[in-house]
């Protein structure tokens, strides 16, 4: 009787890197040069600890790794990592190249890891450029994320930024390129396809002609009405309502949820004139009740 080992996979949500490990990094620290910026961490494995420095020195050299104890942690290692891992669905270049690549998206994920925190804390909205790995030769290429000083929920809102970002000649894009929001767990297209299927879409109204037909006051506020997916609504059916996946109406989709431990989180829905505004998930807590996914 043979037995299986399945390897235990991790996802780098901010580079797109699919390996058997995440990688963080320390003490990052950088300099101007006259020929480019030289930057230097060192490397935490997740089990092992620090285990070396990654170094480039800024003159348009490649981006280097240097163990601190061959035995314990060293190149062999890390490529063997290497030749394991996946970006965007794809393997990873295992050549000279793609070990640079590695070394730099370490620190990639790491600091944009931070730029989420700091996004949470201050109830931020992130954005970047990325330009998909079939759209040019030097793809995939993914921009700095900027910060905005407010979540934008909405998905008309989303599509104003947009349009705004395509108009300004200082954020031009290069052919195939597109913008992505941070979701709070995952990059996505700035103004992507509605979240619910056709179908979806067309139940929910004809449940709102449903509720309109049957309730005795359809165009006052309605608490805790059954709806349907184990949904409720909340709200005036003739006009703006929120669905909620639990019996609570407190959703908060204007700060991030910062709680240490999540249980559980629920679904909502916000329509206006018959329309999706706004939809994702929360923490359900009533104590936070904010969110945790924009869609």
């Amino acid at each position: 009787m043979s037995t299986t080992i399945i390897e235990s996979r991790v996802r780098w949500p901010h580079t797109g890197i699919d390996a058997p490990l995440a990688f963080t990094i320390t003490g990052f620290k950088e300099l101007e040069t006259g020929r480019g910026v030289a930057y230097s961490a060192e490397l935490v494995h997740p089990d092992l600890g620090v285990v070396g420095r990654i170094a480039n020195e800024g003159c348009g050299g490649a981006t280097t790794f240097h163990p601190y104890d061959y035995a314990r942690f060293g190149e062999r290692q890390l490529e063997q990592i290497l030749q394991r891992s996946l970006q965007d669905s794809e393997p990873m270049d295992t050549g000279f190249l793609g070990m640079e690549t590695l070394l730099d998206e370490i620190i990639n994920e790491t600091e944009t890891a931070q730029l989420v925190t700091t996004m949470r804390t201050k109830h931020q909205f992130l954005v970047r450029s990325y330009l998909p790995r079939e759209a040019a030769s030097w793809g995939p290429d993914r921009g700095a994320p900027g910060a905005y000083t407010r979540i934008i929920a909405r998905r008309a809102d989303r599509e104003r930024l947009a349009a705004k970002l395509a108009a300004d000649p200082a954020e031009h894009l290069d052919e195939g390129a597109y913008w992505q929001m941070f979701t709070g767990e995952d990059w996505a297209p700035l103004h992507g396809t509605c979240p619910l299927t056709p179908e979806q879409v067309a139940n929910r109204l004809q449940r709102v002609d449903q509720l309109i037909a049957e309730l005795d006051a359809p165009d006052i506020y309605n608490i805790d009405v059954p709806f349907d997916d184990d949904l409720h609504l909340f709200g005036t059916p003739a006009t703006h309502f929120t669905l909620v996946g639990d019996h609570v109406a407190a959703v908060h989709s204007t700060k991030w949820c910062t709680c240490r431990s999540r249980r559980s989180v629920v679904a909502f829905e916000r329509w206006n004139d018959r329309s999706l505004e706004e939809s994702g998930t929360i923490h359900a807590a009533r104590r936070c009740r904010r969110l945790v996914r924009i869609d």
